[in-house]
């Protein structure tokens, strides 16, 4: 049985939860589960998670030919190891690896938004166009160009990234030991911890700040990647609102003069794209990849 025919075992590690679920080729998920993510022992929780979901697969679905899992960034695709900023005990975890050894199965590595421009193109209904630039802002930021179809990756899978794009030189401080990066404006994390108090309850000037800082590092990826299609989710979208992004588009009027990027435009999808489904069209890439061999 080939990868494309068949069904996958798609895994999500994020800041606040993992989830793991058995999809088929239309991004159905068949069966699905998810807990909060722990402090402590992250390794040990997704095992189990992983076990009880290949144990939950009914008998009249077909079983996992290939398991597909998307993790914050940063990444080494080409090692399988990752180091998500929120989970510094994963600090170069070889979690290709332990997936393999855990089923037996072949595993394909990406990060969240690598994974939702995936998704996006095999299962979304929002995009005319196959070039575009993915942007999450959640717990941490994330995101992926997409150019004809491709996701690029770069030397280690993270291509596109833009958490640590300088927005505001000499400004707030990053996790990452530099000044004024994005993640130190839009990310939520960095966003409670700067506030000590919920997004939701965020002060006018933050939600605003928030806003000219994501307009400047979209002008700057539209202008490096010659992009003009963005496509922005995230609790902190979803939490600003409309204030944010209205700042945002007047911040992008003032820096966004490139006239062949004249019809820039950010958009959030229409149709909500599962996160499962999304991980699991990573199997896909592998299949063509498979095929080209």
């Amino acid at each position: 049985m080939s990868l494309s025919e068949s069904t996958s075992l798609a895994v999500v590690v994020d800041p606040g939860r993992l989830a793991a679920g058995i999809v088929d080729q239309s991004g159905e998920v068949l069966v699905r589960d998810r807990i909060g993510t722990p402090t402590r022992e992250v390794w040990r929780a997704l095992e189990q998670l992983v076990l009880r979901v290949l144990a939950a697969c009914p008998d009249d679905v077909s079983a996992p030919s290939a398991v597909a899992v998307s993790c914050a960034g940063p990444i080494d695709e080409p090692a399988g190891a990752v180091s998500p900023a929120a989970l510094p005990a994963w600090s170069g975890f070889p979690l290709r690896q332990h997936l393999e050894d855990l089923t037996g199965l072949p595993v394909v590595l990406d990060t969240l938004a690598g994974a939702s421009a995936h998704g996006e193109l095999s299962y979304g209904d929002t995009l005319t166009t196959s070039s575009f630039f993915t942007l999450l802002l959640d717990r941490t930021i994330e995101s992926a160009c997409t150019i004809d179809g491709v996701r690029l990756r770069g030397a280690h899978g993270n291509a596109g990234s833009i958490a640590h794009l300088t927005v505001d030189p000499g400004g707030q401080p990053c996790t990452c030991g530099a000044l004024g990066c994005l993640a130190a404006y839009a990310s939520a994390g960095a966003l409670e911890a700067e506030m000590n108090r919920p997004l939701r309850r965020a002060t006018p000037s933050i939600v605003e700040r928030t806003g000219i800082m994501l307009g400047r590092a979209i002008a700057s990826s539209a202008a490096v990647f010659d992009v003009s299609t963005f496509v922005l989710s995230g609790v902190v979208v979803d939490t600003f609102g409309d204030v944010m992004l209205d700042t945002m588009r007047r911040e992008l009027a003032v820096r966004m003069r490139l006239t062949h990027l004249a019809g820039l435009q950010v958009i959030e999808p229409s149709g909500f794209v599962q996160p499962l489904a999304g991980t699991a069209a990573l199997v896909a890439g592998m299949a063509h990849a498979e095929r080209d061999e």
